[in-house]
């Protein structure tokens, strides 16, 4: 504004004319040349088709440092100088790629690893120059890239609007306003990972000699599913991934430099994996009966170790025959070299008898099987030969590797003892070595040990189940996998799953396939991965709907799921797109004629799985849940959709639960929200499913004396005082594993990753030592309560008080904690609690249906009452307790009383006692 001679004059600046999408993508682009280098915060997809976060700054040159991530707890550091590329995992990223070394490898730094290791291309192709070309690249008639951008959507990025573009396949997301910059790619690269799905048929190993494995052909060149791309001479797939972007400080440039420098010059011996993981002994060893037919009453055996292998083999031989041990000698053979030695056993066959026995041997050496003879020992008296290949000799050539290897093979076979007959544990053997060395192979070895192991979830109809996952492993593509990873995490959290076998509910003889069984919430899911276009989306999606209608899928009772899972590679402008896109593109493509059947919706939920921009550009694995009620919707507000979303995968999504609830179904955060939708309050229904605290009106809540304190030092006797430390000890472990799990989840900075990540390898370790493989859930934290009550509060407040066992329900709950009658003859009911557990509540029953009760209350007692009368007919002790506790609470000769442990850390530290009023 200029004031001329009293005069006022308006001087008005031409507005800038608002860019086309074109000449946004290209403005972008030219900025993205001029960066010091680009600091990425995404995801991609490795060579065995696993999810994996990235976070990396990539300087000009190519040297780049940061951070690979899984779900799983996986975590790898990758330092890359213009010369090669180190790589540090912890265990758990090799349960992914060596399974049979992860214990080696764990820690350790090895050189130029394969590209499907890490699920990222040469980092020189992820520099701002040449990211630039790879968002602009020229198609073959010259015309430039840069023409084909459209917007499709708008959107913000740490509060600055944003626009995104596309041209069909790849994504950009730039500042709304100058200076024109990007903020987040997508990727889809030029290659699908190099994976055999249908393997060379095995050589017959149908007679029992089995083994564990390890990963590499002969000559040491690593080629199973992670690593195809990795031979010598064979180009590497252009990167292929979805993440932010941004330009990092000067600062930034230099601490990355420094670090991979730093990381060169110490591991400057570090050798590449395929030497890593060949450089191992390969031990034969057999025994000869000396004679065939024993009559003397001493029998022995000629025993002969040799190294076939080029690294030094020293360990211990391990010879049992007839139950009896003929032989534990430690034997060092050098490379090349042989051993001899002579096993000698007592001949227990009775007078006058001939009986058949089986000398079983063993080389066992700890650095390559692990810390666990007595393991060892086991897996060869059930008739494993762990010193000989199994499976596809032309994929695992090798002896037995890896304590985690072997732990598979036992938690598959426990049914295997002296009486199993000849011919069944041929078979066995056979079926589960192979399907082992399958899952190796194909790259599924960590989420199948973690459902089997750490889950103890191998659910078999029969026998021919072996035979099911045999087949099933010999084949396997992405979706197979997002399915299995599935599965282990519905598994951890405590649900009844059915993989990749057939499923035959009790008493009947029908028997029912599909991708997954989810036997605790009633569903059948048909899972689908999709990398290509959106066409393949709709296709696939179709193609699950079919498979959910087809006859022997899905069982009577059971939901349909139709899950597409879209990889954060894809081609598809789905993949970036939030719910509210997602749901206008769904119905824009008609997939709500499969609501409009004849005999009615064909599925019950679908689910899409999406990578859209988080608040900070980060993309952000997204379960996106639709029912046909609100693909057939017309209304705007899709308010009440989204609620019922989150509740559904409070119960579905075991991953987005943990990140949003404790065990007992606490909000992590009460600020939190969800597509403009807050997280609701959560109770359980009749079902133990979770439900929203606000569908249903609530009884009063719980009335409760003022809290009596009863001191660890009043425990009295030394044995129960060492039990309840001993169970304290384990909650502690269980708490700093969940923590230590959720921090490494919400790291942010590669920094951050690996101080988490050391933090999580500690807290997993001290677990597995104190807890072994027991599946780390909320009834680690309830036995503290439990056992609090049972051998200290009860027992000193309750002198006489007589222990009344109650029965066991098929879905451990709708019971109560304890029961005990006292020396009046009334009854105790005790409501046992962790120090973090508060009183829950759930869906009524009886005469207070269709209200919420809470634990600690009169009307949560007839509700536990009343479905325990439910279950008398086929537990009549359910029906005696119920008529007594009713026939108590009548007359006023019932207590009800809450046990509270107090926090002490590792060591137990007394509990509180209060009355609960339930007159």
């Amino acid at each position: 504004m200029v004031l001329i001679a009293g005069l006022t004059t308006f001087v008005l600046w031409p507005r800038e004319e608002e860019k086309t999408p074109p000449q946004l993508a290209s403005a972008a682009t030219k900025s993205l040349r001029a960066w010091r280098g680009v600091t990425y915060a995404g995801t991609t997809v490795d060579g065995n088709g696993a999810i994996v976060g990235f976070r990396l700054t990539v300087a000009r040159d190519g040297t780049a440092y940061g951070t690979l991530s899984r779900d799983s707890g996986a975590l790898a550091e990758l330092a890359v100088s213009p010369e090669r590329t180190l790589l540090r995992g912890n265990q758990q990223w090799w349960f992914g790629h060596e399974p049979g070394s992860a214990d080696a490898l764990a820690n350790t730094w090895v050189a130029d690893p394969p590209h499907g290791v890490t699920g990222l291309a040469e980092l020189s192709r992820l520099t701002p120059a040449a990211l630039a070309d790879a968002l602009l690249d020229e198609d073959s008639d010259g015309s430039s890239g840069a023409d084909k951008w459209r917007q499709s959507a708008s959107t913000s990025v740490n509060g600055r609007p944003a626009k995104v573009l596309t041209d069909g396949t790849l994504r950009i997301v730039v500042t709304a306003s100058a200076p024109y910059r990007p903020l987040s790619v997508g990727l889809p690269g030029s290659a699908e990972p190099q994976r055999s799905t249908t393997p060379e048929p095995a050589p017959d190993i149908g007679d029992a000699r089995t083994a564990a494995f390890r990963s590499g052909p002969p000559g040491g060149a690593v080629r199973s599913a992670g690593h195809a791309s990795a031979a010598a001479g064979e180009p590497a797939p252009d990167p292929g991934l979805s993440s932010a972007v941004s330009e990092p400080d000067k600062a930034q440039v230099q601490r990355t430099t420094e670090a991979v420098r730093r990381v060169d010059a110490k591991q400057e011996q570090a050798e590449p994996l395929s030497e890593r993981v060949a450089a191992q002994p390969d031990v034969a060893v057999q025994a000869t009966p000396t004679p065939p037919l024993c009559t003397t009453p001493s029998c022995t055996a000629a025993v002969t170790v040799t190294n076939r292998g080029t690294a030094p083999a020293s360990g211990t031989v391990m010879v049992t025959v007839a139950g009896q041990t003929a032989l534990n000698s430690p034997v060092s053979v050098p490379p090349g070299g042989n051993r001899a030695l002579t096993a000698t056993a007592r001949n227990v066959a009775p007078p006058g008898q001939t009986i058949p026995v089986t000398w079983s041997v063993v080389f066992y050496a700890p650095d390559v099987m692990g810390d666990d003879p007595a393991l060892v020992k086991r897996l060869a008296d059930r008739g494993f030969r762990l010193n000989e290949p199994m499976g596809d000799q032309r994929v695992n050539s090798g002896p037995p590797n890896g304590k985690a290897v072997l732990q598979l093979l036992d938690a598959m076979t426990p049914g295997i003892g002296p009486r199993t007959s000849p011919l069944l544990r041929k078979q066995r053997i056979s079926d589960v070595g192979q399907t082992v060395a399958n899952l190796v192979q194909q790259g599924a070895f960590e989420p199948f040990y973690e459902l089997v192991v750490n889950s103890d979830n191998l659910k078999l109809s029969d026998e021919s189940g072996f035979g099911e996952l045999r087949e099933k492993t010999a084949q396997f593509s992405d979706s197979d996998r997002r399915t299995l990873q599935h599965a282990s995490d519905l598994a951890r959290a405590g649900h009844e799953v059915v993989w990749g076998t057939t499923f035959k509910p009790a008493g009947s003889t029908d028997g029912y396939k599909a991708d997954l069984q989810d036997l605790t919430r009633k569903q059948t899911i048909q899972r689908k991965a999709v990398s290509g276009s959106t066409d393949a989306v709709v296709n696939d999606f179709a193609k699950a709907i079919g498979e959910l209608s087809g006859d022997g899928v899905t069982p009577p009772g059971f939901s349909k799921v139709a899950w597409v899972d879209i990889a954060p590679n894809a081609t598809t402008a789905l993949v970036g797109m939030d719910r509210q896109a997602l749901v206008k593109e769904l119905k824009r493509l008609k997939l709500d004629k499969h609501c409009r059947g004849a005999g009615g919706p064909a599925f019950d939920a679908a689910v899409f799985t999406t990578y859209p921009p988080g608040p900070d550009g980060t993309p952000q694995r997204t379960n996106s849940v639709f029912t046909c009620n609100e693909l057939l919707s017309r209304a705007a507000d899709h308010r009440k959709y989204i609620q019922s979303e989150m509740i559904w995968k409070t119960n579905n999504d075991p991953v987005w639960f943990s990140d949003n609830y404790d065990s007992i179904g606490r909000r992590q955060s009460k600020a939190t929200a969800e597509n403009g939708v807050g997280l609701p309050q959560l109770a359980k229904d009749n079902e133990n499913n979770w439900i929203s605290r606000h569908e249903l009106p609530s009884a009063p809540g719980a009335r409760l004396s003022p809290a009596k304190s009863v001191g660890p030092g009043s425990v009295g006797d030394r044995k129960r005082s060492s039990l309840l430390d001993k169970v304290a000890d384990h909650r502690k472990a269980s708490v700093d594993l969940t923590n230590a799990e959720r921090k490494f989840r919400e790291s942010r900075t590669a920094a951050s990753q690996v101080a988490s990540q050391r933090v999580l390898d500690k807290a997993r370790q001290t677990y597995r030592r104190e807890l072994g493989v027991k599946p780390n859930n909320s009834s680690i934290s309830e036995r503290l309560g439990e056992s609090a009550a049972r051998y200290h509060v009860v027992p000193k407040e309750f002198p006489g008080a007589e222990w009344i066992s109650l029965p066991k329900t098929p879905n451990g709950a709708d019971m109560f904690d304890q029961l005990y009658r006292l020396k009046d003859g009334e009854l105790l009911i005790v409501e046992a609690k962790a120090p973090s557990s508060g009183l829950g509540w759930r869906q009524g029953k009886g005469r207070h249906k269709g209200k919420l009760v809470q634990q600690g209350t009169r009307e949560y007692v007839e509700t536990i009452i009343e479905l325990m009368k439910e279950r008398a007919e086929k537990s009549p002790r359910d029906g005696k307790l119920a008529r007594d506790l009713e026939e108590a609470l009548k007359q006023g000769k019932l207590r009800y009383v809450l046990v509270k442990a107090k926090e002490g850390g590792g060591s137990y530290a007394g509990a509180t006692l209060r009355d609960c009023d339930i007159s």
